[in-house]
C-alpha cells in the first residue's frame, strides 16, 4: 500500500468496534441471515471510513486527492446500497438526515463537541437498523432508538473520565436514566442496559484507569450489551 494512502484509513476503533456491535444487533435480533449481509456491511464500513478523508478535505491537507477518495468511497458504497436493497431503498431516504445532522454539527462545533460525538454514535447505531431491514423489511426505529440510546451514553461517560468535571459525571448519571425511562416507554427490557452500570459506578466514584484500560471496558460492554439485547428483545 502506498504510504499516503495510508492516512486515508480510520483509526477511530472505538467507532469500528460500535459500527461492528450495532450491525451484530440488528443480525441477531432478526434470527435470520443473507449473504446480502456482507456487502451492506462493506458499504457501511465504507461510509464510516470516509470520514477520514472528509475531514483531511475540510482541514485542506489533502486538496483534490482527499475529495477523490472521499467521492469514490460514497460511490462505491451507494452503489453497494443500491444493489442490496433495490427498490427498497427510497424507504431509505429519511434516515439521512442523521448523516446531515452530523455533518452540520461537525461544521459548526467540531468532531469532539458532545452534540457531533452523540450524533456521531447515533448515526453508527443505523447499522442494526439496516442489517435488521434487509432481513426482514422492517425498519424497526424502535431498535435504533435502544442502540443509540446505549452508546450515546458512553460518550458522557468518556468525557467524565477525560476531563474529570463534575458536570460531566452529572450527565453520566442523566444519560443513563433518560436511557432507563426510554426503555420503559418504548417497552425494551431494561435488563438489556445493565452494562451502564458501569457508568453509574464512574458518575459516584470517578473510578481512574488508563485510557487503553477504558477502551476494553467498553468492548467489553458493548459485547454484554450484544449478547443481552439478542437475548431479551
Amino acid at each position: 500500500m502506498r504510504p499516503e494512502l495510508k492516512g486515508y484509513f480510520l483509526k477511530e476503533y472505538g467507532s469500528w468496534s460500535v459500527l461492528i456491535i450495532a450491525y451484530m444487533i440488528g443480525l441477531g435480533v432478526s434470527h435470520a441471515f443473507s449473504w446480502a449481509a456482507l456487502p451492506l456491511f462493506l458499504a457501511l464500513g465504507l461510509l464510516i471510513n470516509s470520514k477520514q478523508a472528509f475531514m483531511k478535505w475540510m482541514r485542506g491537507t489533502g486538496d483534490r486527492t482527499s475529495l477523490a477518495i472521499l467521492l469514490g468511497q460514497l460511490a462505491v458504497a451507494a452503489a453497494l446500497l443500491v444493489g442490496v436493497f433495490r427498490g427498497d431503498i427510497l424507504r431509505l431516504l429519511p434516515l439521512l438526515v442523521f448523516p446531515a445532522l452530523y455533518l452540520l454539527m461537525n461544521k459548526l462545533k467540531g468532531e469532539h463537541f458532545v452534540l457531533t460525538e452523540v450524533l456521531g454514535f447515533t448515526l453508527l447505531s443505523l447499522a442494526a437498523v439496516l442489517a435488521k431491514f434487509l432481513l426482514t423489511d422492517s425498519l424497526d426505529m424502535r431498535l435504533f432508538l435502544g442502540v443509540a440510546l446505549y452508546f450515546s451514553a458512553g460518550v458522557f461517560k468518556i468525557k467524565a473520565v477525560l476531563m474529570k468535571k463534575t458536570r460531566d459525571r452529572v450527565l453520566t448519571a442523566v444519560a443513563v436514566v433518560v436511557a432507563a425511562v426510554v426503555y420503559h416507554l418504548i417497552h425494551i427490557p431494561s435488563i438489556i442496559l445493565l452494562p451502564l452500570v458501569d457508568n453509574l459506578v464512574v458518575a459516584a466514584v470517578l473510578y481512574r484507569v488508563k485510557l487503553q484500560t477504558t477502551g476494553w471496558i467498553e468492548v467489553a460492554k458493548g459485547l454484554t450489551f450484544l449478547g443481552l439485547f439478542v437475548a431479551y428483545y
